[in-house]
């Protein structure tokens, strides 16, 4: 009995010490953009790309939020890194997973065989916390259609996410989330 009880405080133990190491993980490790931008074929001539990215911004919100196409999970935005996808060329409502209403947070664009768009998640973090307890607040994210020009300076420093993983954690919070 005792001997149990000390392996479990034991076991208790070690998961505090490792936990915050998993915090720690920080930015994605994938290749930078410019690496991956090299090696992508063109645009196919009867499809459009949405590239996705995110700022490494470690003292907002470090949580994964699934990036919805017309409300299906395509990927997910991890701070510091980006994703993309070649689509059949439409209207797209383009949202991300959050916790909490903010004006505007979704865009809707059309796009024509040949497009590329930039789509930037943003974290607000404080936009809502926990009413009195400064530990407490809630993810809130909105996307951004960006100028190419600036997505190209911004995407320097991103790395890439790959995409299963994301549409993966889409269907995770879809089912746990809505």
């Amino acid at each position: 009995m005792r001997k149990a009880l000390m392996r479990r405080t034991s076991w208790w133990l070690a998961s505090l010490l490792v936990l915050p190491l998993l915090g720690c993980a920080g930015a994605p490790n994938g290749p930078l953009f410019p690496e991956v931008a090299a090696t992508l074929p063109a645009v196919p001539p009867d499809r459009a790309r949405i590239y996705f990215y995110r700022d490494y911004e470690p003292y907002e919100s470090l949580s994964q939020a699934a990036l919805y196409l017309n409300g299906a999970p395509v990927g997910v935005s991890v701070s510091g890194g980006f994703s993309y996808r070649d689509v059949v060329p439409a209207t797209y409502a383009i949202a991300v997973w959050t916790q909490k209403d903010f004006p505007n947070a979704s865009k809707s664009v059309g796009l024509r065989a040949g497009d590329t768009i930039y789509v930037k998640v943003e974290s607000f973090r404080g936009w809502e916390d926990g009413g009195g307890d400064s530990n407490f607040a809630r993810d809130t994210f909105i996307v951004l259609i960006i100028d190419p020009a600036q997505a190209q300076r911004e995407l320097a420093t991103m790395r890439y996410v790959g995409q299963e993983a994301g549409a993966a954690l889409g269907r995770y919070n879809e089912a746990h989330h809505s």
